[in-house]
């Protein structure tokens, strides 16, 4: 039984390498070494930094310091995860998706994340039936030097309509870029999108209140005035009055 699920694990990753079947049952340790190079890779692609929120459908995708998102190749051999680039040498190609934002769940209840291409590959959320593409914009990259710029992306549909509420943006080796070795997806945080609408909603409700604010701040100001000015009448005609009285 356990051999069994073994053999299954072993050539569903040899057929993510695309390994011809006739050489997987041949060689059992070639098995052994592709399901060692899924599981622990020691590459991994990076977000340099959290993206900007809340999104909006239809608005440009930025970091948190609203510039454009960075993707970084890191070396994770050395047990931290670094956020400095690491170059193969050689161009890699790259995907970006749209990932449920459930995933992935921790391990053992623990901030600790790890899956397989096949998991990432499951999770990846597409367009609602009748509806544009999820995500668009420059979902095409290349990679040189470990760094990667994504220019313009933007969601034209809200995360409202899938069971988390939540999307991820998630990057990945582009399926056949005949890339040798395994590098680990990468994912941001999740974060809700909102209809376009609602940012509207949001800027008038910020002018109004501003608007509140300024015509609160006048009335005190006013009210201030007034007062200065009475206090200021009744004291000059105090010191009138004391001035018209015989010696």
């Amino acid at each position: 039984m356990i051999d069994d699920q073994v053999n299954e694990e072993m050539e569903r990753v040899m057929r993510h390498f695309s390994v011809p079947r006739s050489i997987l049952s041949r060689s059992p340790s070639l098995r052994i070494e592709a399901a060692s190079m899924e599981q622990e890779s020691k590459y991994e692609l990076v977000f340099s930094k959290k993206l900007s929120v809340p999104i909006f459908t239809g608005s440009r995708i930025v970091d948190i310091d609203g510039n454009s998102i960075h993707v970084i190749l890191v070396d994770k051999s050395g047990g931290e995860v670094v956020a400095v680039p690491t170059s193969l040498g050689h161009p890699i190609k790259l995907e970006i998706v749209v990932l449920d934002g459930d995933f992935p769940a921790p391990n053992n209840n623990k901030e600790e994340y790890s899956w397989t291409s096949e998991e990432f590959n499951n999770h990846i959320v597409k367009e609602r039936t009748g509806k544009r593409p999820l995500l668009t914009g420059e979902l095409n990259l290349t990679m040189r030097d470990g760094i990667a710029l994504i220019e313009e992306i933007e969601f034209t549909d809200n995360s409202s309509w899938i069971r988390s509420r939540k999307f991820r943006v998630a990057v990945r080796v582009a399926p056949g870029s005949n890339q040798t070795v395994r590098i680990r997806e990468g994912i941001t945080e999740p974060f809700v999108v909102k209809d376009h609408r609602g940012e509207c909603k949001c800027f008038i409700s910020f002018y109004i209140n501003l608007l509140f604010s300024s015509l609160i701040y006048m009335l005190k100001n006013l009210y201030y005035c007034q007062n200065n000015d009475l206090k200021k009448a009744s004291l000059f005609s105090r010191k009138k009055s004391r001035s018209s009285q015989p010696i």
